[in-house]
């Protein structure tokens, strides 16, 4: 990883940088709503963990797999009673406790990424907060419906001007950003959600 002033690089690949900085703003007022214990997922350079900080919540747990990052994600934490950091792989690395919010931005899992809702379920209760990096510019989210199919799914739309230069998100509306919130309801279970993963593969193949 290439630290910059205003940006994370790996080689020539954005990680992250400074003009997400509304976007991150408002992924953590949403994954705050209901206070209490936050858990998030991916440091990067650390915009969305301090707009956490100033949220009225108990606790804040982030799990980090990049070691550079996460040596970042230490020192960034030593003046932080409330904050609690895994270093590793979140999928495997979830906590044994219930979150009432949760926040994923991470970068490069591949195929991790597209499980995250079954996966997730295990550290949420009904009526926790979960949302995510959403790479879409419309009000919909990068899983489709394979889980989210008839659910009530908000979007909160940030107005931003998304740089030429940035390629992991399209090259339409890019004037704006929708910020996805699921509240887990009782449907949201993992057999239901497994239920549905194999549909989406089996239609697929």
């Amino acid at each position: 990883m290439i630290f910059n002033k205003d940006s994370i690089m790996k080689g020539d690949m954005i990680v992250m940088h400074e003009w997400e900085d509304l976007m991150m703003k408002k992924h953590s007022e949403v994954v705050c709503q209901n206070g209490g214990d936050i858990l998030e997922i991916g440091f990067g350079m650390g915009i969305s963990a301090n707009y956490i900080q100033s949220q009225d919540i108990n606790s804040h747990t982030i799990i980090e797999k990049d070691e550079q990052v996460y040596q970042k994600l230490l020192e960034w934490a030593e003046d932080k009673p409330n904050v609690k950091t895994i270093f590793g792989d979140w999928i495997k690395n979830l906590p044994e406790c219930k979150f009432d919010g949760v926040f994923r931005d991470t970068w490069g899992e591949s195929w991790l990424k597209q499980v995250f809702p079954l996966e997730i379920l295990s550290v949420c209760k009904i009526g926790t907060i979960v949302t995510f990096f959403n790479n879409t510019n419309d009000k919909k989210t990068m899983y489709g419906e394979t889980f989210f199919k008839g659910k009530n799914i908000k979007f909160h739309k940030v107005d931003i001007k998304i740089p030429d230069y940035v390629d992991y998100l399209p090259n339409y509306n890019r004037d704006r950003y929708y910020v996805p919130e699921w509240v887990v309801d009782g449907t949201d279970t993992k057999i239901n959600f497994e239920l549905m993963l194999a549909k989406k593969l089996k239609d697929v193949l």
